[in-house]
């Protein structure tokens, strides 16, 4: 074998040589390069599910604060309607209330209702009834009335003219009072407002 011969064989041997210790060297490091990524890749989507699982809890609670405020602005509106709906009710029906008592019908209907729950309610002392009532209970009604009551064991009945009633009568025995004047029908104001809304939204609804 001469000398070129030798060289080549000398160079095919460094070659294999490099060739084999670079697959030594390169297997490692690709493995290692695969892990890396693919640890990198899985950091990664940890991150981005962490991200969007903590981007979703922001997004729920800003949701679930608008929903909230909204709730709270509906349940305001409803009160302010229903405030503006029994300001209106209320006056109106202090108006009808006062218009049943003018008109003799429904006034004598107002007087026999309440004088009945009168009798059932105020003691019968010796001193009698005093009845205070508005202008608009006539004379003619006051004697039929007084009569009646008569007829019930009531024997003595005084009719007082009030200028401080708007509509209806009460009646006073000592300390006893039953109170069928507009004011006093309309005193529990807040029970006759839920009433009032009650028929009110039915009325809406309808």
């Amino acid at each position: 074998m001469n000398l070129e011969q030798r060289t080549t064989a000398l160079l095919d041997l460094v070659e294999r040589y490099k060739a084999r210790r670079c697959a030594e060297l390169f297997a490692p490091a690709d493995a290692e390069a695969r892990e890396l990524r693919h640890a990198a890749i899985s950091e990664a989507r940890r991150r981005v599910s962490t991200a969007i699982a903590e981007e979703r809890k922001r997004l729920a609670a800003e949701v679930g604060a608008v929903e909230a405020a909204l709730a709270t602005e509906r349940r305001l509106a409803a009160q302010r309607h229903a405030m503006q709906l029994l300001a209106g009710a209320w006056g109106e029906l202090r108006r009808k209330l006062c218009a049943r008592w003018q008109a003799a019908d429904t006034r004598r209907q107002w007087v026999e209702a309440h004088l009945g729950r009168a009798l059932q309610a105020v003691p019968r002392h010796a001193s009698g009834w005093r009845i205070e009532h508005h202008a608009a209970w006539s004379e003619a009604e006051r004697t039929e009335r007084a009569q009646w009551l008569r007829g019930q064991g009531l024997t003595r009945v005084e009719f007082a003219e009030a200028a401080g009633i708007d509509a209806g009568f009460r009646v006073v025995c000592g300390h006893n009072v039953l109170d069928a004047t507009l004011d006093g029908l309309l005193a529990d104001r807040a029970q006759l407002e839920g009433r009032l809304l009650h028929h009110l939204k039915e009325g809406e609804a309808a």
